[in-house]
């Protein structure tokens, strides 16, 4: 089989073509046809094996690759939701069920959380075994390469879902335009935002982001009053996400949004973010949320209305393939002129 592993706590990814099967296929679980598995700036960091990575405790030597689509090809024991030929997304968090959030119906934030691809074999592989809590099955139609960017999308949907207020008529900024700060800006646009603004360095990016109908800007000085100048009759931008992990990021934001304004947070960041707690979440009354993940499978469902209706195509966002032994192009990617890259394994065949 071939497959991507992370061997072991150093830079690099290792592939390989003669990676053992995978199987039995255990009670609760299925086996997948692996046909398309997003790249993410998740896998860059363990690519790199920096501080970020190390911080989820990975499992090392793993097969790595956490957001896909496949078929099913085989199911284990007591399987009964899932059949042969059953098309189906993964989500990354395997819950353990029985902990208190899980019992409380918040499986995505599980205390005992297991990550496919880094802390169980995950999907850069041609097949891949799941288990059953981590399978969202897809309509007949539904194509498989834009199911692999179900979960990413599912990180912007849940940003919208924690918000907790409407984005409707409201002015809407996004810091970070990777894949997902441009769901974010997207799901916001579709969602009725009055204005949509972008803050990205990469030109290619910015292009991407005004292609989809919103307004950009680079960071940098007077980023802030530049914002806050568009939005000058309500003293800021109504709401934000912060989806570059950069410190600069918040800062930005927090500078940027009006009295009473709210901010989610979805990228992650290497180093400590600073915070003035009484300037920003004090006096201007801001409201701060962090999301991790995807509501399960709540999230899911929503997005996957909004594409059977026609209102949200990620087709678009797709902008390479490669296969499985191209797997250090598909990471250098990520940090040049992309979108969502994907890893293909019948490109190999």
């Amino acid at each position: 089989m071939r497959a991507v592993y992370k061997s072991g706590p150093v830079e690099g990814f290792d592939y390989r073509d003669d990676a053992p099967a995978r199987g039995p296929v255990p009670a609760g679980h299925v086996r997948i046809a692996v046909a398309a598995a997003s790249v993410c700036g998740t896998d860059n960091a363990i690519h790199k094996f920096s501080p970020a990575a190390q911080a989820f405790n990975l499992r090392l030597p793993v097969i790595v690759g956490h957001e896909g689509s496949g078929t099913v090809v085989e199911v284990g024991p007591g399987v009964n939701a899932l059949a042969v030929g059953d098309r189906v997304a993964m989500d990354s968090h395997i819950p353990c069920l029985q902990c208190y959030q899980c019992s409380i119906g918040s499986p995505h934030i599980c205390e005992n959380m297991l990550l496919l691809g880094l802390h169980v074999d995950g999907l850069f592989a041609e097949e891949a075994i799941v288990p059953v809590s981590a399978t969202f099955k897809l309509p007949g139609d539904f194509p498989l390469d834009e199911a692999a960017l179900l979960e990413p999308a599912g990180v912007a949907m849940h940003g919208l879902q924690e918000l907790g207020r409407s984005v409707l008529g409201k002015r809407v900024l996004v810091v970070g335009g990777g894949p997902v700060g441009l769901f974010a800006a997207e799901l916001s646009r579709i969602g009725g935002a009055a204005k949509v603004v972008v803050v990205e360095p990469n030109a290619f990016r910015r292009e991407f982001a005004e292609s989809l109908g919103v307004s950009t800007l680079a960071p940098g000085e007077g980023v802030a009053d530049a914002l806050r100048a568009m939005s000058a009759d309500r003293g800021g931008f109504d709401v934000a996400f912060e989806a570059s992990g950069h410190p600069s990021g918040l800062v930005t934001i927090l500078d940027a949004l009006r009295v009473g304004g709210a901010v989610v947070t979805l990228g992650f960041s290497s180093t400590p973010h600073p915070l003035d707690v009484s300037e920003h979440l004090n006096r201007k009354a801001i409201t701060m949320k962090g999301s991790f993940g995807r509501l399960l499978w709540q999230t899911w469902d929503d997005i996957s209305v909004l594409i059977a209706e026609g209102r949200l195509e990620l087709g678009k966002f797709i902008t390479h393939r490669v296969g499985l032994s191209q797997i250090d192009e598909a990471i250098a990617l990520l940090t040049q002129d992309s979108c969502k890259v994907l890893v293909v394994p019948e490109l190999d065949a």
